[in-house]
């Protein structure tokens, strides 16, 4: 019932799992999300200033999530 209250309340990135000593573990997840490549093979591929901005809007989303 939890998870249907979840989703439904537009938290789609919810679930339920089940540990391995059979503890049932119930995760409400936001959909503030971010997910940026910031390097490849080792190289960075953005500048300092981009990740101070990239910090910043991560910052602002974590208030949000507040």
């Amino acid at each position: 019932l939890q998870h249907s209250v979840a989703v439904d309340s537009g938290f789609r990135n919810s679930g339920i799992t089940v540990g391995r000593g059979g503890k049932i573990m119930m995760a409400v997840r936001s959909t503030h999300c971010l997910e940026v490549p910031l390097s490849h093979n080792g190289k960075l591929m953005v500048s300092e200033e981009y990740i101070e901005f990239l910090i910043h809007i991560a910052n602002q989303k974590m208030e949000e999530n507040i």
